[in-house]
Parts: structure tokens; sequence; C-alpha cells
């Protein structure tokens, strides 16, 4: 397998550099919803700076905001909402992954963005747990630790998108827990291995 460095932020420099970085709100809003980046989980937080984010105009950050609407995390449930956030960044998200081909620390962030569009069927995309596994795969191979997280956790250890590989799923699960994320250390305890 590819060696892959996972990513890892300074909660203190996101904040810093949030101010006209679309991308670092977008991070701190992924590291408060998910718990990543040494932080509990705060949905409070989390839409606030997906919001910061949005006002920017950063893609990620839309999503973001879209994904608590779906999902009621930290606001009131509302998928006409949701929706509306999902088609308005998503020629963004596809217009960013040319952008930053040279800088894949950031390319990362965006190309998981569309991995959760095919996995979950967001805006007016259609659900393909294949492609969604591809790009996912890609985000992870950059560095992306909930990316890195997801491959171990949900693709390779259910077979969805791709083929069951315990040995697979494993590997990216301890990955992502000696990267400190707490719920990899969680399924890697919770989940049955043969």
């Amino acid at each position: 397998m590819k060696q892959i460095i996972p990513l890892t932020y300074n909660i203190n420099k996101l904040e810093q550099q949030a101010l006209t970085d679309g991308l670092a709100n977008y991070i701190l809003g992924r590291s408060y919803d998910s718990a990543e980046n040494g932080v509990d989980q705060d949905l409070t937080k989390a839409v606030y700076w997906y919001q910061k984010g949005a006002i920017l105009g950063d893609p990620r950050a839309i999503y973001g905001l879209g994904a608590c609407y779906y999902f009621g995390d930290g606001v009131e449930e509302n998928k006409t909402k949701a929706h509306q956030l999902f088609i308005k960044a998503y020629p963004k998200l596809k217009e960013l992954i040319t952008e930053e081909q040279d800088i894949p620390q950031r390319q990362a962030y965006t190309i998981f963005c569309l991995g959760a569009y095919y996995y979950f069927g967001f805006g007016n995309i259609s659900e393909d747990k294949t492609k969604a596994f591809e790009l996912i795969t890609s985000a992870a191979e950059k560095g992306h630790i909930a990316a890195i997280y997801d491959l171990g956790a949900n693709f390779y250890y259910n077979g969805i998108g791709a083929e069951k590989d315990w040995n697979k799923a494993k590997y990216y699960l301890e990955l992502a827990a000696d990267s400190n994320l707490q719920r990899a250390k969680k399924k890697l305890l919770e989940y049955k291995w043969k």
C-alpha cells in the first residue's frame, strides 16, 4: 500500500487563517463536527465555522453547512436547504479539483466532499458507492484523516464500493488511530477481526 501521511492541524493556527481562508473555516467546521484535530465534538461551533467559510464563498464550507442541515447536526434538519446548498457548492467543488491539482493537501478536502456527494447522493448526484470509494481513496492517499478512517471503518470493513478486506480495513483504522482520531480507536475495539 502507498505510504500515507495523515494531515492534522493546530486549531489555534486554523482560527488565525480563517479570517481569509475558506478552507481553514471548513477544516475548523469538520474538526468540531467530527471531533478531529484534538477537539471534542461541538456541533454549534461546527455550524459557526461552516457559515463563516460559506460567507467567504468556500464550496467545501458550503457543502459542510449543507451536511449539517441534511443530518440536523447543530441546526434543525432541513433537507430542502441542504439540497440548495449542495447544488450551490457542487460546480465550485469541481472547479477546485483542477485549480488545486498542484496543492494536494488542499485538494484532498475538495475530493473528500465530492466523495460524499456520490456516497449519499447529495444534490443532483446519483448515489454511486464505487465512485465514492474511488474519490475517498484519492483523498485518503493525500492524507485526509476522515477519508483514511472511512476506508477502514466503512468501505473495506463492510465491502461498500470495494471488496471486503479486513486487513486493509484494520490498516486504515490503525493509521487514523495513530493520528489520534478517537473514533478510529473506538472502531478498532468494536469491530470483530478474523
